[in-house]
């Protein structure tokens, strides 16, 4: 059975809906392993996240991004802190406004996490002409453009 569509019959939800079903078969057996053998929660990721894509932030600010109150997200972090991932400090002019940032290892977790995903889609790339991975190349860098430009 061919479950392809006319190419003029797909809309953007269609793609959408297939980029979000592709996700979970990427991550499979990847996600988990790797999280544990670093003793990071996918909650922790989420924050480390967060703090990545602000680069430095206010405790304030990752828990409006967030949407949690700051007993949270400051729990959160207590426990990241003390795992060496994030560092923070507080800033000369106002000592109540602390700021936190990635430590050297939660670079280390990204560069780690971006090889295994990377690997995860060389394996699923195999299926792909040459022709065929360099349109897909050429979508994906307008894609992550796009969100770069919009802040997303």
């Amino acid at each position: 059975m061919n479950n392809k569509m006319p190419v003029s019959d797909l809309t953007r939800k269609d793609v959408s809906l297939a980029v979000a079903r592709l996700i979970p078969y990427i991550m499979r057996g990847t996600q988990l392993e790797f999280f544990v053998k670093r003793g990071v929660t996918q909650t922790q990721f989420l924050v480390l996240n967060a703090i990545r894509a602000c680069t430095r932030c206010t405790m304030g600010a990752l828990a409006r991004t967030l949407h949690v109150s700051m007993p949270t997200v400051s729990g959160i972090i207590d426990r990241l802190v003390r795992a060496g991932y994030v560092r923070r400090h507080s800033q000369p002019d106002d000592r109540r406004r602390i700021i936190v940032a990635l430590a050297p290892k939660a670079e280390r977790f990204f560069r780690d996490f971006e090889t295994v995903i990377r690997q995860r889609w060389e394996e699923a790339l195999l299926s792909l002409e040459p022709s065929e991975l360099e349109a897909f190349h050429d979508v994906i860098t307008k894609i992550r453009e796009r969100l770069q430009a919009d802040g997303a």
